[in-house]
């Protein structure tokens, strides 16, 4: 039996479900409204409506407190009240839909999408009336207690659709050169305030997720904005990420204590994909860092590592309060953005199609059978 091509006909037969919900999804987002921070009636305490504003989420009232200004922490556990007041589901959904947008786009040429996509992305980021201001300042917020935090960072790493859409969009004829070009000041300002600020300062001192989070969003937008050399020196100082959060088995260390922790794990591997996929556009290869010296701290053994607890019956030996992340959804209402880019599923596509291992193929092919042969990693992976 060939392993590899019963494994690789599974992956072209998701590949046609793929392109057909994402076709449905997109035809969905047509109808949605232009996002923006100023829909959201909270204030920010600067009170620029057009401030990025979102509360912590794991932050909880104390119920011991004789005054609704005290909080205790949840790891892992959402307050829903924090998603009604934030601005986060906002940008997650507009970056959602534009690069939904933009993919049916680049599969169909069907010029409407591209249309749409252009219009959300305006929206948001230029149209002096509903546009975000470049900062995160009150990301993240613990009302009456903390303005903003460095955590609040982690919050647009969603910018990395956008930009991502922009790259399908190119043909499309969409944007004036103006645009474009106001779009790139844009991220090119959010990047200084990322860069300078002592949010920023902060959140690029972090050891887990924040911090790989942190130096792979800083990457993306330098090498957005034409700056390569900055790109080619975040992705070398990110070195220290794969020696330091990565142990002998492939596990994510500083991840292993959350209440979460095969998610974590996971949402940090992709931070590390994220900064090997800048990497490979600057000349650097963090894909095969620390592969020769037998350490295994590297991707490669870390995605085998998380992929070694997909069987039924296979027990995660650290704390996981929910269902692992091994292919997943995310509705934001509307059925229309229905996309997770930060499950198994998706790292495992990566593996094969950098690694060309076949030894997690039969997981491949397996998740495939399932709400796998839908996920948008099957079109993203091996996008031409």
């Amino acid at each position: 039996m060939n392993i590899k091509k019963i494994a690789d006909e599974a992956l072209e037969q998701s590949k046609v479900a793929s392109l057909k919900r994402l076709i449905a999804d997109a035809d969905l987002t047509l109808k949605v409204q232009a996002l923006s921070v100023t829909d959201n009636p909270p204030m920010p305490a600067s009170k620029d409506i057009h401030d990025y504003y979102s509360w912590s989420p794991y932050s909880w009232p104390n119920p011991n407190a004789k005054d609704s200004l005290s909080y205790i922490t949840k790891d892992g556990e959402t307050n829903p009240e924090t998603e009604k007041v934030s601005d986060k589901p906002l940008l997650r959904k507009m970056s959602v839909s534009v690069h939904t947008l933009a993919l049916a786009y680049h599969f169909t040429k069907d010029k409407r999408y591209a249309q749409k996509s252009a219009e959300l992305i305006r929206t948001w980021f230029l149209n002096p009336k509903t546009k975000m201001n470049p900062n995160l300042n009150f990301g993240q917020c613990k009302p009456g207690v903390e303005v903003g935090t460095p955590t609040g960072i982690i919050d647009s790493r969603w910018f990395i659709l956008v930009i991502d859409a922009q790259e399908m969009l190119q043909g499309a004829d969409v944007f004036q050169e103006a645009e474009r070009r106001e779009l790139k000041v844009w991220f090119n300002t959010f990047l200084n305030w990322l860069l300078t600020s002592e949010i920023g300062k902060e959140e690029r001192k972090k050891k887990n997720n924040h911090g790989t989070w942190y130096a792979a969003q800083t990457a993306y937008y330098a090498l957005y904005t034409g700056d390569n050399q900055l790109a080619t020196k975040i992705v070398s100082d990110s070195k220290k990420f794969f020696d330091t959060q990565i142990d002998s088995m492939g596990r994510q260390i500083y991840e292993l204590n959350r209440t979460k922790s095969y998610d974590y794990s996971l949402y940090n591997v992709h931070a590390l994909i994220t900064l090997a996929k800048v990497g490979s556009k600057v000349g650097i290869d963090l894909w095969h860092y620390n592969t020769d010296n037998g350490n295994s701290k590297n991707i490669l053994e870390s995605i085998k590592y998380l992929a070694g607890f997909v069987e039924p019956g296979s027990i995660w030996p650290f704390k996981q309060i929910t269902d692992k992340a091994i292919s997943l959804d995310v509705d934001d209402g509307g059925h229309f953005s229905v996309y997770y880019p930060y499950d198994l599923y998706s790292a495992l596509l990566s593996y094969y199609h950098v690694y060309k291992d076949a030894s997690l193929l039969h997981l491949l092919r397996k998740l495939s059978e399932g709400v796998a042969k839908e996920n948008r990693a099957n079109l993203l992976v091996f996008r031409k």
